[in-house]
């Protein structure tokens, strides 16, 4: 976790992988006591080719267990967020969300259902030192 002015910044050095049958799931805790904004980012350069991707909110009130996660066991989807479309042109999707304090917060990144078999196998990895790729979420004050 870091602090900048925006806010405080929870990325880890992480494997983001999505395929077909891949998906990789982000959690966060909102740790700050009265910043019951949350503001999740995703940034992303330019790809070489077009794919979309389906970002979920997910059923979590307590952390998943990663050593025991898998797509049996995850929590269900809640809800769609959106599409995020990677292509030629540098991306820095981002969403605002409530989080009231130790509210934990569990997001799947996954193959949107519209990317056609086979085209979708994105990876990269995550380091907090970078600005992108990275997926992140940064606390903001309620003031």
């Amino acid at each position: 976790m870091r602090t900048t002015r925006a806010g405080t910044i929870s990325p880890d050095d992480r494997k983001v992988h999505v395929t077909q049958s891949v998906s990789t799931i982000f959690q966060f805790r909102a740790i700050d006591w009265g910043m019951e904004n949350c503001e999740l980012h995703v940034a992303v350069p330019p790809m070489d080719r077009p794919t979309t991707l389906a970002l979920y909110r997910l059923n979590a009130t307590v952390p998943v267990d990663i050593s025991t996660l898998s797509f049996n066991v995850r929590p269900p989807q809640v809800a769609k967020l959106d599409n995020i479309v990677l292509g030629q042109d540098s991306l820095n999707w981002h969403r605002k969300l409530s989080c009231i304090t130790d509210d934990v917060l569990v997001f799947e990144l996954a193959c949107s259902e519209d990317e056609p078999s086979g085209s979708c196998d994105i990876e990269w990895w995550q380091a907090h030192k970078d600005t992108a790729p990275a997926v992140y979420m940064i606390q903001r004050s309620t003031v």
